[in-house]
């Protein structure tokens, strides 16, 4: 159960990789490093315009930061919530679709590979999980990183599928991303479209089509907060009933 009184005033957003560290070279040549620093600079502007929320962002430009780093960024801000943008890759090229992660272990080959993609930057091996484990185990905010991830989740492939034949739900999945681990916050790595197919790669050239995709990011924050304050407002008006 969420904390109570606890109150979405400050988003760590994070654009994956940056700097020498591209990520995925996509189709048509497009850089993955490039794709999520634009969506997350329009999402920081979304929730902060119309939820008010104050945005730390780990990297406004293309700048390296190292992964153990960005969650360090987070902390120290003492952010309500920690939001990693990236974009996915397949070998195979028809791979489409969306997907969010939280963090904790997995046995799913699929959600390994992708953690291995995403850690590969880390001085640590995702094969390594000695202290991964102890850090996961201390961490109390899987339930939330599941529950935002939901929201985020749903929200993404709603925004993102109208228009979109073939686009798939990838779902709601865990992992252990090095980038996630030690947030003292609710935190989720948000996988935004397979750079590696054609069709979502000429999509995400388009400044239109990545304000799309931002403006769903946003709309799944969104529903998280509202369930935050409308837990809020029921135990309010509970604890008056029983005055």
């Amino acid at each position: 159960m969420r904390a109570l009184g606890l109150k979405i005033g400050r988003i760590v957003i994070d654009a994956g990789h940056g700097g020498h560290d591209s990520g995925t070279l996509g189709a048509g040549g497009i850089e993955e490093k490039d794709v999520v620093l634009d969506v997350a600079l329009r999402l920081g502007k979304l929730l902060h315009d119309r939820l008010g929320a104050e945005i730390v962002y780990t990297r406004a430009d293309d700048t390296f930061i190292p992964l153990e780093t960005r969650t360090a960024i987070a902390n120290k801000a003492q952010a309500d919530l920690f939001i990693s943008v990236h974009a996915n890759s397949s070998v195979d090229t028809d791979a489409r679709g969306v997907e969010v992660y939280y963090l904790n272990f997995t046995s799913d080959p699929e959600a390994m590979k992708v953690a291995s993609r995403e850690n590969a930057v880390s001085t640590e091996s995702v094969h390594e999980l000695s202290d991964l484990v102890k850090k996961i185990a201390l961490k109390d905010k899987i339930d939330e990183s599941k529950e935002l991830a939901a929201d985020v989740d749903t929200s993404l492939y709603g925004g993102l599928r109208k228009g979109n034949a073939g686009l798939k739900d990838r779902g709601v999945k865990k992992a252990p991303f090095v980038v996630l681990i030690g947030a003292n916050m609710p935190s989720i790595l948000a996988e935004i479209s397979f750079v590696t197919n054609p069709e979502d790669a000429a999509e995400l050239e388009t400044p239109a089509y990545r304000e799309r995709v931002a403006e769903s990011l946003y709309k799944g924050v969104a529903r998280y907060a509202a369930g935050i304050n409308g837990m809020k407002l029921k135990v309010r008006t509970t604890e008056q009933a029983s005055r």
